[in-house]
């Protein structure tokens, strides 16, 4: 695996809002929830909606063009919405010094 900057600080998450970035090519959806930073595949599996511009409801990633919706801990695909199925969830670091986001994949 390969650790690659978002370009994102975390002074600039806001919790349960969704931020769509990208590193080696991938698109990724990250989150803040409590504090913690989480990062996601940030495609849909449904028809490849951003869900980096999607929603936060319920510890769920919601997708902003269908509603399909996924756990943010582990990716699962909600059994409320059987039309999407599992994505990725990745490691995330933020720097101690300056609060920039890495991922690593």
């Amino acid at each position: 695996m390969t650790e690659y900057r978002l370009g994102i600080n975390i002074s600039a998450l806001k919790d349960n809002e969704p931020v769509a970035a990208n590193a080696g090519g991938k698109d990724f959806a990250i989150v803040k929830i409590d504090g913690k930073i989480h990062a996601l595949d940030g495609v849909c599996t449904h028809k490849g909606g951003p869900l980096g511009k999607g929603m936060v409801n319920e510890g769920r990633l919601v997708c902003p063009w269908h509603g399909g919706a996924f756990e943010i801990d582990t990716g699962r695909a909600d059994e409320s919405t059987p039309w999407v199925t599992d994505i990725n969830v990745y490691r995330v670091r933020v720097d101690s010094t300056d609060g920039e986001v890495y991922i690593d994949f």
